[in-house]
């Protein structure tokens, strides 16, 4: 986990302000994957990592009463899942904050508890660096705040094999 201090404070190692993005995730290549689609779109932001839920809990509690710009949580993580950590964050800190699944999961049962529980979107995990840039480019291009609560964004990657199917 990346130490968390506000942007742009003492111990940050930073004198810019720079918004925070959270993401958790527990696996090694994909959080590589998105340090390397991060960087490629966002150098304006800093990215904080974490390993589990818990870790994104005690991240915002550190941050307090300061939000990151948006969390992305894996589903499926140790200690505490992405859904676990979503209910936590909506029950505890903020119902508008953006907070988007993450996952290699499209059944619909998923998708629809994460809208249930509060989230801004659910997201399939691209298996590349390009369509991943091209993903947060979308993503991270929308004002979050300033839609409804109620607005669920969803972006599913299907295999071309599948595609003619839906």
């Amino acid at each position: 986990m990346k130490k968390f201090s506000r942007p742009g404070s003492a111990g940050s190692g930073k004198s810019d302000n720079k918004p925070v993005i959270f993401l958790a995730e527990d696996d090694d290549d994909d959080i590589f994957l998105f340090e390397q689609a991060f960087e490629g779109i966002r150098p304006d932001r800093q990215l904080n990592i974490c390993k589990n839920g818990q870790e994104v809990i005690d991240g915002l509690t550190a941050l307090k009463p300061t939000w990151p710009e948006s969390i992305f949580l894996d589903i499926n993580m140790p200690i505490q899942t992405g859904l676990e950590c979503l209910l936590h964050i909506r029950e505890h800190f903020s119902k508008t904050l953006p907070v988007f699944l993450l996952s290699t999961a499209k059944d619909k049962l998923t998708i629809e508890q994460a809208r249930k529980l509060g989230a801004t979107g659910y997201l399939s995990k691209p298996s590349s660096v390009e369509d991943l840039q091209s993903l947060l480019t979308s993503v991270l291009s929308i004002d979050w705040k300033s839609r409804s609560a109620d607005d669920f964004y969803v972006h599913l990657l299907f295999p071309a094999a599948n595609v003619s199917a839906l």
